[in-house]
């Protein structure tokens, strides 16, 4: 299995020069920068680390074709791809909630312009003559002449049927985000659909899922922290939630969405009104967290996701990225490569 890291949007192109350097001496195989509204452009904070990085793959998520035109992130994409010599990746999107609220878009028919996305940025990425006319998008006349020999990776961000199924049949790659274990039958079964039947080589296609990480030397602050951040694993929905919660739980929680999001923005890890025992099962099953007497129990955790099918894992560090990586390169990379 390989080890991805995404770190926290907006840092500095200096910091994510410094930190990918750590990352790529680990064995690291992608480093992930996060696009957030009111943050630092992804691309652009790659630029440093493009420049400086030799192996390592490079990726921006997510980009959605609702807040950037196919054509934009292509030129974008190419850039980036032509700049760290063909490392480059990309997750693209139907666009998170961060983005509608501060934009008021409504997006509509996402798996329809998710798959045109993906169909320009592959098409672009050849260097072809890009003639495209779908249902939503419109490309004509466009080429990348210049675009770098080696491929940019492109994955689908997915956990429902229809976009799995479609992220099998035009993507390299599927990336879910805080599946857990027991779903993971369902999840690669849907996205094999598309695979088979668009006739393609299931080994040229990744099985990616997102996890955040919290693993500190210090237990009482890494579970404070996964308890703050818990709104954004999986939006707390119901399909994630209910194969360790059960259904009357997984409705609650889903219904009170709203005071995970108070605790995210006040930052603590008081999560009004949530019984306990429900914050402590969120924190065991859609986050890694605990001390460094945890990892064990990670790695055991994360090759039972390897037997179920999964290639890469993406782990979101928050708080100190230098300890983070630190951790995950001298415990995890070595046991999981």
């Amino acid at each position: 299995m390989q080890v991805q890291i995404l770190l926290q949007a907006g840092l500095p192109a200096v910091t994510v020069a410094r930190l990918g350097s750590l990352a790529e001496n680990f064995g690291v195989d992608t480093l992930w920068a996060s696009s957030f509204p009111g943050h630092r452009d992804p691309f652009l904070s790659l630029s440093i680390l493009a420049r400086d990085s030799q192996r390592m793959r490079l990726g921006v998520v997510p980009i959605s074709p609702f807040e950037m035109h196919p054509m934009r992130i292509s030129d974008a994409l190419l850039t980036l791809n032509e700049m760290c010599g063909g490392r480059a990746s990309l997750l693209v999107g139907g666009l998170g909630r961060s983005v509608m609220r501060v934009t008021g878009l409504e997006p509509t028919r996402r798996v329809t312009a998710v798959s045109e996305c993906v169909e320009i940025l592959k098409s672009a990425a050849r260097g072809d003559l890009v003639e495209y006319t779908g249902d939503i998008y419109r490309l004509l006349g466009y080429q990348a002449s210049w675009t770098a020999d080696a491929l940019p990776s492109i994955y689908v961000g997915a956990t429902g049927p229809s976009m799995l199924k479609m992220a099998g049949r035009v993507a390299d790659g599927v990336m879910m985000s805080d599946v857990p274990l027991s779903r993971m039958p369902e999840v690669l079964g849907n996205a094999r659909l598309g695979i088979e039947g668009a006739e393609r080589d299931e080994s040229d296609f990744r099985f990616n899922n997102f996890f955040a990480w919290h693993i500190k030397p210090d237990r009482k602050e890494s579970i404070a922290e996964a308890r703050r951040e818990l709104v954004w694993r999986g939006i707390l929905q119901k399909w994630h939630t209910s194969p360790f919660l059960g259904e009357a739980d997984s409705e609650f929680v889903e219904s009170n969405w709203g005071a995970f999001l108070q605790a995210f923005l006040q930052q603590t890890e008081v999560i009004e009104g949530i019984p306990e025992h429900i914050v402590e099962a969120l924190v065991a099953n859609l986050t890694f967290s605990g001390g460094l007497d945890a990892i064990d129990g990670v790695i055991e955790h994360l090759k039972s996701f390897e037997a179920a099918g999964l290639d890469e894992i993406t782990l979101k560090v928050h708080g100190d990225a230098d300890e983070a990586i630190r951790i995950i390169g001298e415990r995890l990379v070595p046991e999981l490569n």
